[in-house]
């Protein structure tokens, strides 16, 4: 009897293991089909693009056609998402829908790809690249501009439905998710409903960048984005000069700035300066040290925003 109560009861727990080993091992099976897997953080090299439209007071290029060329037309991602603010362009490995986490941005998905978006070479300090898009016309191209390209670290979520995208842009609003239609006014003395139907057809059939636009192109202010020179002396408060004059120049395109170009590197100058720095994460609050001075790290960081816009 004590035999068969033996045998009996190796034989139950056997067949309850296998049963254990059959529910785990099929749920770490479907856990892995899901997508769901342990949020990590990893470097990425970080750059930024925007969708260019016709009636721009500004173009990177100097022109819209190539702007266009540069950036893509961005009305959707690869996986054929309308482009939003935030929206993130990662290479093959990083399936879409991934989200992430990058500080100064929030939560975020991958829903498109690019040329240059690729993993790393394995070459030391290169990184996976991420492409963020920051919206249409002035307002996404000064926001790229601004974030420029930098090495971040950021959380990766994976494929995980349940995690909600969250954009942290200080300025941005829906409607930026919708491009301008870029429609000329029409001169109070034509307003006859053939004559709109013909000037609006005009336009989204044949967008002409002279037409369009709302106001014309300032060449100097082109002329200053294009030929932008790098800076290469330090600066703070107090100090005059041309290279104050540069530097506010380049604030003022990066729409930091909003005082006279005078060459004084006043308060209202120091507080643009901060500004960028804090823009770039290289000042918290004006008690972070080097708040509102423009030293090598902020300089170094200016001319590669210039040079990117050369």
């Amino acid at each position: 009897m004590k035999i068969k109560k033996i045998i009996k009861t190796v034989f139950c727990d056997f067949i309850i293991s296998i049963f254990l080993l059959t529910t785990v091992s099929s749920f770490y099976l479907n856990t892995a089909k899901a997508g769901n897997f342990e949020p990590y953080t990893k470097t990425f090299s970080i750059s930024a693009y925007y969708s260019p439209l016709p009636c721009q007071k500004k173009y990177t290029t100097g022109s819209y056609e190539g702007d266009i060329r540069l950036n893509g037309s961005g009305v959707n991602g690869a996986d054929g998402t309308a482009v939003y603010p935030g929206m993130v362009a990662a290479p093959k490995n990083y399936p879409f829908g991934t989200k992430m986490y990058i500080p100064g941005l929030g939560t975020v998905s991958v829903h498109d790809r690019g040329g240059a978006i690729v993993e790393a070479n394995g070459e030391e300090g290169v990184y996976d690249r991420l492409d963020v898009w920051m919206g249409y016309g002035d307002k996404g191209l000064a926001r790229a501009l601004t974030w420029g390209k930098r090495n971040v670290s950021v959380t990766v979520y994976g494929t995980d439905p349940g995690i909600k995208e969250n954009i942290l842009l200080t300025d941005y609003s829906p409607d930026e998710a919708i491009p301008n239609a870029c429609i000329v006014n029409i001169p109070e003395t034509d307003q006859s409903p053939e004559s709109t139907k013909n000037l609006e057809s005009s336009v989204l059939e044949e967008p002409d960048v002279k037409l369009a636009s709302s106001e014309p192109a300032d060449p100097v202010e082109e002329l200053n984005v294009e030929l932008a020179e790098s800076l290469e002396t330090d600066l703070k408060n107090g100090d005059e000069g041309d290279a104050v004059k540069k530097l506010q120049r380049e604030l003022t395109n990066l729409n930091f700035y909003r005082g006279e170009i005078n060459g004084i590197y006043d308060e209202i100058t120091e507080h643009a300066v901060f500004k960028f720095q804090q823009s770039q994460l290289l000042a918290g609050d004006k008690n972070s040290a080097g708040a509102g001075v423009f030293g090598p790290k902020t300089r170094d960081r200016m001319n590669e925003i210039i040079s990117s816009k050369n």
